[in-house]
């Protein structure tokens, strides 16, 4: 019985009615079926050193649905760890103390993290840089300079998304 939704001046989707279906539902005393209500995924962490970019992350992330938590540092992103489940990590590469290879490595290897994916994200780009970042156990590795928004969105659906597994 709803032929779509729309949203409202202050902002709340709306509900769009079908009034065929209404009245055909009405005149066969058929109930509606509930659509299948999917739990809301689990947020995500992301670890940042700058804050314009933990900011525009947060904002990218929460326009697609997602709930964001925010770390100043690798060593912060343990602490909020600690205290909550993440369904993703999203980490830049270089931070000051722990920088986001040891950040990686170190939560593959604690098994309260380890089922955890990670991104890296940074402006480092050579092999090199890449080969750390997939040896250190990063699911993927994004450079900012490439940086696309529907590609990472994907990306995070694909890790966190329902039926997705990560070992």
């Amino acid at each position: 019985v709803v032929a779509g939704a729309a949203f409202s001046e202050d902002g709340p989707p709306c509900l769009v009615l079908d009034p065929e279906a209404l009245s055909e539902a009405a005149d066969t005393g058929s109930r509606p079926t509930r659509p299948v209500v999917r739990p809301s995924p689990p947020p995500v962490l992301v670890i940042d050193d700058s804050l314009t970019t933990r900011m525009l992350e947060r904002s990218i992330l929460e326009s697609a649905g997602y709930k964001v938590d925010l770390a100043v540092s690798a060593e912060d992103a343990l602490e909020k760890a600690a205290d909550r489940s993440y369904g993703l990590f999203i980490v830049d590469v270089e931070m000051p103390g722990m920088n986001g290879y040891e950040f990686v490595a170190l939560t593959r290897a604690d098994p309260r993290f380890k089922a955890i994916p990670a991104i890296l994200v940074t402006s480092l780009s050579s092999p090199e840089d890449r080969r750390r970042g997939r040896e250190a156990g990063a699911c993927a590795y994004v450079v900012k300079s490439e940086f696309d928004q529907k590609v990472m969105l994907s990306l995070i659906a694909e890790l966190i998304g329902e039926g997705s597994t990560h070992g």
